[in-house]
């Protein structure tokens, strides 16, 4: 089984490009954030500066942490929109306790790669994007600091389509191999 995390800053593309990837057939887990905003009474319904955001990152932990461990027994390959990483990146930024269990997590599991989606030319909000440009570029090099110290196999993927960067990833996946 091969987990591979389609990562960056807030507003970069991730969530159309997972959606194009899961239109071309792939297994994929949708961001853990969104769910968490979508499902969770705590926090439906709610802009991310009206909830408590240290229970909501640990929802969101160990929302990822579950998906992991069951979508690993079931599918070749699946792509993950955000990871590990970007969600203690986001705990480093806002100043948030990081729980060891994650990081314990996240030091024994590992992504097969990590793609990191350089920022579009456009950036727009939404209730739980509120991040000004500033912070989004903060957050993109936050994640990919972490993913540096946790020794991440990292890919970046420039600014284009949405169809050409799925193509970008599909082909950057066969030349590694054993995909």
């Amino acid at each position: 089984m091969k987990l591979v995390s389609v990562s960056g800053g807030p507003g970069v593309g991730k969530t159309k490009t997972i959606e194009e990837l899961e239109k071309r057939g792939y297994a994929v887990f949708h961001e853990a954030a969104r769910e968490v905003a979508t499902i969770d009474k705590r926090f439906a319904g709610k802009s991310i500066d009206k909830i408590n955001r240290q229970e909501f990152q640990d929802e969101i932990f160990r929302l990822q942490k579950r998906e992991i461990e069951n979508r690993l027994k079931n599918a070749r390959i699946f792509f993950s929109d955000r990871g590990l990483c970007d969600s203690i990146a986001y705990c480093k930024v806002y100043n948030l306790d990081i729980p060891k269990e994650i990081l314990d997590f996240a030091r024994k599991f590992r992504y097969a790669v990590i793609f990191i989606l350089e920022p579009l030319n456009f950036y727009r909000k939404d209730e739980l994007r509120t991040e000004s440009e500033e912070e989004q570029k903060a957050i993109q090099n936050e994640i990919i600091k972490i993913c540096e110290e946790f020794g991440c196999n990292l890919i970046k993927v420039p600014c284009m389509t949405v169809e050409e960067r799925a193509d970008f990833i599909l082909g950057s996946l066969r030349g590694i191999g054993n995909f």
